[in-house]
């Protein structure tokens, strides 16, 4: 799940396809995450569409959560993969 406020607030995505990159533009939230959680299986988050670009160095891993996101990468999240 991706929210675009900290602290798990305000709207929330969740995204359940596996094994494609899924274009946050396509939802109405390309650079609009500020936290997240992982579900049971591991997510990456890139900075381009289509997995383009530098990956979210912070953790993704299964059962994975942030209340805010690294420094510099704060509503930067353009598409991501699911595991």
């Amino acid at each position: 799940r991706l929210y675009r406020s900290t602290s798990y607030g305000g709207a929330v995505l969740q995204l359940t396809t596996r094994y494609t990159f899924i274009n946050l533009s396509g939802y109405g939230f390309d650079n609009d995450t500020s936290s997240y959680r992982v579900g049971a299986c591991a997510a990456y988050f890139y900075d381009g569409a289509n997995g383009s670009s530098t990956v979210y160095p912070g953790a993704t891993g299964a059962n994975a959560s942030a209340a805010s996101m690294l420094a510099g990468w704060d509503n930067r999240v353009s598409s991501v993969y699911v595991a």
